[in-house]
């Protein structure tokens, strides 16, 4: 009987320690409109040079971190550690701003933290979040963490039944309790072309599994026909960024459709000044041109 509560007590503690398996969370902006790139440990995480990197689901403590800019007369910000615990080495949700000193050099700041933040799921690793004139916030879907506590540094409190009883360890520390994470997602279009008759998009945003199961509907269609209406009806009740709108466009062979579904999906589209990234979808010069002239006055 002792064998057994010891096993299972030895299970518990098991139990606890993968559940108290926290990450962290990094934003990392400026406000001088100035792209950047984020390597943390030598790895490139943002694929294009952005204004404002958001990056999720972190599980070391501390990083080496490079920041390089888009424009290489700027050096790049390196530090060797990139801390993203608190005091007690307890995991942060923690916001660095960019910014430039009085001497004109660009330097990484602290701006703000919160500690304990939950792992967020159906989430892509990096989260890039560009910033700008004309920013549009849509609030995405909210994820809580279940089921998960984090001991204040140098406490342990469980509870759990046996047979013939219970067994409680409290050395009198608190326990915090899971979080609620709500991830917001900026879209910006730094300096969009005016468009006739266009209408800011009032939709949702789709979560990642949402898209990719969206994107799997339309695949689902066995003419283009078919998948363009597909793509349409979907494409109607919900806002996208171009990125998205580039992946539906590859799943069709045909210049012509691909054409229609760009120009359908532009007043769905949140970064409209990013629509230039489709082009590059396009064999025809005549397609492009007539994709201008639809997106612009």
């Amino acid at each position: 009987m002792q064998k057994k509560t010891y096993a299972l007590l030895l299970l518990c503690l098991g139990m606890l320690s993968l559940q108290a398996a926290f990450y962290s969370h990094v934003t990392i902006y400026n406000e001088d409109h100035v792209k950047f790139t984020v390597y943390l440990n030598g790895e490139k995480k943002n694929d294009e040079p952005m204004e404002r990197v958001r990056i999720i689901n972190l599980t070391q403590s501390y990083y080496k971190i490079r920041v390089e800019f888009e424009d290489s007369s700027i050096p790049p910000i390196e530090r060797k550690i990139f801390q993203l615990t608190d005091g007690h080495g307890s995991p942060v949700d923690a916001t660095h701003m960019i910014k430039k000193t009085n001497k004109g050099e660009y330097v990484l700041r602290w701006q703000s933290q919160t500690t304990y933040p939950g792992y967020i799921e159906d989430r892509p690793t990096v989260v890039v979040v560009n910033s700008g004139g004309n920013t549009v916030v849509r609030e995405t879907t909210t994820t809580e963490t279940q089921g998960i506590v984090a001991p204040v540094p140098g406490g342990v409190n469980m509870s759990f039944g046996v047979p013939g009883g219970s067994i409680s360890i409290n050395n009198g520390a608190a326990l915090v309790p899971a979080q609620t994470t709500t991830t917001t997602t900026t879209y910006s279009s730094s300096s969009p072309a005016p468009v006739a008759n266009s209408t800011d998009c009032k939709g949702n945003i789709l979560s990642t599994s949402d898209f990719s199961s969206a994107i799997r509907s339309i695949k689902a269609r066995s003419t283009d026909e078919g998948k363009l209406s597909s793509a349409k009806q979907i494409i109607s009740s919900n806002c996208f960024a171009v990125d998205q709108v580039k992946q539906m466009l590859k799943l069709f062979a045909a210049e012509n459709v691909k054409l229609d579904l760009a120009k359908f999906a532009f007043d769905h589209t949140l970064d409209k000044g990013n629509y230039f990234k489709l082009n590059s979808e396009f064999k025809e010069e005549n397609s492009i041109d007539e994709l201008s002239k639809a997106t612009t006055k």
